[in-house]
């Protein structure tokens, strides 16, 4: 289940204690019955909105339940209302656009996709490489990056600190790794995006804050244009950015869908957890016009392309990856990033001492002590 969505979705929709509520629902059915984007792969959770079906005949004629859930109580109302979770999880798959450009198949075959009754989409064609292409040819001319010596001084600034640095995170239970190897850019380190029910409770202060996992905070998307603004603007991110033109972050940082395995070779047996540094790696982010931003999120030739850029913008100046990391070949020479026309790099130097002081005061602010 893309649980950090979902529960965004629903709180966007209804009522707190209801969103808390079908989400627990929905967790449960994954527990005793199957997960739901696998079932929703295999059928559109057909199969297993069957067996959540129990009628008031069923329950008049002391009927078990078709479900291996375990219910306290009503077997007729515990029963709907985990169906009813359900539905709200296949209305938010197929809601949101993300999810119909995921890798989720249809079953229908095409002499039955015309039949009166069908519950299931065709199966329509994805884009060919040759569109692809054409696309990629369009929105590389408009990604901004930022200019080299940018990163270049905040991986400097970082190689300062980054024993003691490390040294107060694993004093914390932090896996200092994951945020500072060698030559990192990561701006924030301890600081990573949140995921999960809980943790975005915990953000938003609906739930007592409890010790977290490998960070000493959480964010919800703050902090990665804490600098930009600062390159731009002079002073901290104020809840607006370029028009309509959105941050992307290149390379995954975190669990949830995460495609590190299949765009980079490295051990995977070393790096077991996601790189969280690269949430605020100042690397690891460029602003895409808006109209053009879910292409760099599930096309995989573009994806791949734009780490080809990152790599040659700030490959001498930092290691984006640690060093070990290899980004894997484009799928033919024509892919190859130097085939595309790219914007400029964009910022100066002229506020990055004003970034810095910023950065030093709230890391401080965060580890409650006097670190940098």
């Amino acid at each position: 289940m893309r649980e950090e969505e979902f529960f965004d979705w629903l709180v966007c929709s209804y009522p707190e204690k209801v969103a808390h509520s079908r989400f627990s629902n929905c967790k449960r059915v994954e527990e005793y019955e199957e997960n739901l984007d696998v079932a929703y792969d295999n059928d559109q959770c057909i199969a297993l909105l069957n067996r959540l079906n129990y009628t008031k005949t069923d329950a008049k004629n002391h009927a078990p339940a078709r479900h291996s859930i375990p219910i306290n109580g009503d077997i007729y109302n515990g029963t709907a209302t985990l169906k009813t979770a359900v539905k709200l999880y296949i209305s938010f798959l197929e809601g949101d656009e993300s999810a119909k450009r995921s890798s989720r198949k249809s079953v229908v075959s095409p002499k039955n996709s015309g039949k009166k009754g069908n519950n299931n989409f065709p199966e329509w064609e994805q884009p060919l490489e040759e569109e692809s292409y054409q696309l990629a040819q369009v929105i590389t001319k408009y990604v901004r990056f930022l200019n080299p010596e940018i990163i270049a001084r905040i991986a400097e600034e970082n190689e300062k600190v980054r024993v003691k640095l490390s040294k107060a995170l694993e004093n914390r239970n932090i896996d200092a790794s994951l945020y500072l190897w060698e030559k990192s850019p990561c701006c924030f380190p301890g600081v990573r995006r949140h995921a999960g029910s809980s943790e975005i409770a915990m953000h938003r202060k609906r739930m007592q804050k409890t010790e977290i996992e490998d960070a000493l905070e959480l964010d919800s998307n703050a902090y990665p244009k804490q600098l930009w603004s600062y390159i731009f603007r002079g002073k901290k991110y104020g809840n607006f950015g370029p028009k309509e033109y959105n941050l992307a972050h290149l390379v995954d940082h975190k669990f949830d869908g995460n495609r590190m395995t299949d765009e980079f070779d490295y051990d995977i047996e070393k790096y077991q957890k996601p790189l969280f540094g690269l949430y605020s790696s100042a690397a690891n982010s460029a602003y895409v016009p808006a109209a053009l931003m879910k292409p760099t999120d599930f096309n995989g030739y573009l994806r791949n392309l734009l780490f080809q850029k990152m790599y040659d913008l700030y490959g001498s100046v930092c290691n984006v990856l640690p060093a070990d990391f290899k980004l894997k070949a484009p799928v033919s020479q024509r892919w190859d990033f130097k085939n595309f026309q790219w914007a400029e790099p964009v910022g100066t130097l002229e506020f990055i001492d004003d970034f810095l002081a910023f950065r030093k005061a709230k890391m401080n602010e965060l580890f409650g002590e006097e670190i940098l």
